[in-house]
């Protein structure tokens, strides 16, 4: 297989119209995978493919990984996939529980999951245990690149930087090694309230909303010193963003009420 390139001839022409055949059949992304894989299994470098096939290379990594565990499944449909799995499902099969497999080079674990039990539960402090969790989910699959630059609140690009690092240098590259970002702290519930609180009374007094502003009056108010990132994402978390329009007319109506009495 080593010398395929001497021993078969080319054609342009011909391989532009059986791309085009087979893409009306099946997709221009079922291809797309086909032809990564092959490179990939003809010693192709991946770096190379993704750019020649015009995709991030997170995403490559994640197809790969995914064909070493399913196979030649990862050319069907998902929801074809799912039918077609149901349909085979012996009857004897608990339905009160469902599987993970854990590949880890040549080990392989699986872990039985009771389906009551869909919650993976991660302390706010450990955010590299976080990251490596959410870059895990989208090596296998679970995840695309864009899900997962939504939920790490960081670009796409940013996300395949990291990504790349993981594979290569394990979590140790993960960690923020600029001063002053060495430890992230833990959000309090005293922190949370004043959050709260600092959030609603710019609000109400029309001021500046801004994760920056609203991390600088917190630490200010707490004594601690809190990124704008974490701040950003319990803003989120709390939902806070969703009454930046509905408290000042809130106030508004409590307060005519109240003069009217």
């Amino acid at each position: 297989m080593s010398n395929f390139q001497s021993m078969i001839q080319f054609s342009q022409k011909l391989s532009e119209k059986r791309i085009s055949e087979v893409e009306k059949k099946f997709g221009a992304k079922t291809v797309n995978r086909i032809i990564a894989i092959a490179l990939f299994l003809l010693g192709g470098n991946r770096k190379k493919i993704s750019n020649f096939l015009d995709i991030p290379v997170g995403t490559l990594f994640s197809l790969l990984t995914r064909f070493h565990t399913k196979g030649v499944n990862v050319f069907i449909h998902p929801k074809k996939t799912n039918q077609t799995f149901q349909k085979k499902i012996p009857k004897h099969i608990n339905k009160t529980q469902t599987y993970l497999d854990i590949i880890f080079g040549e080990q392989k674990k699986r872990i039985y999951i009771p389906l009551e039990k869909n919650k993976l539960i991660i302390n706010t402090s450990n955010q590299i245990q976080f990251k490596t969790i959410i870059l895990s989910f989208m090596n296998s699959g679970f995840l695309t690149i864009k899900e997962t630059s939504e939920i790490l609140q960081l670009s796409e690009r940013h996300v395949c930087n990291l990504n790349k690092l993981l594979q290569q240098d394990d979590t140790i590259s993960l960690i923020d090694k600029r001063k002053g970002q060495q430890k992230d702290y833990t959000v309090t519930e005293e922190i949370k309230a004043e959050l709260i609180q600092q959030f609603s009374a710019n609000v109400i007094n029309g001021r500046s909303t801004s994760s920056k502003e609203i991390t600088k009056q917190l630490n200010k108010a707490c004594n601690c010193n809190i990124s704008d990132r974490i701040v950003r994402l319990h803003i989120s978390k709390l939902g806070l963003d969703k009454i930046k329009r509905t408290l000042p007319d809130l106030v508004a109506g409590i307060k005519k009420n109240s003069n009217n009495l």
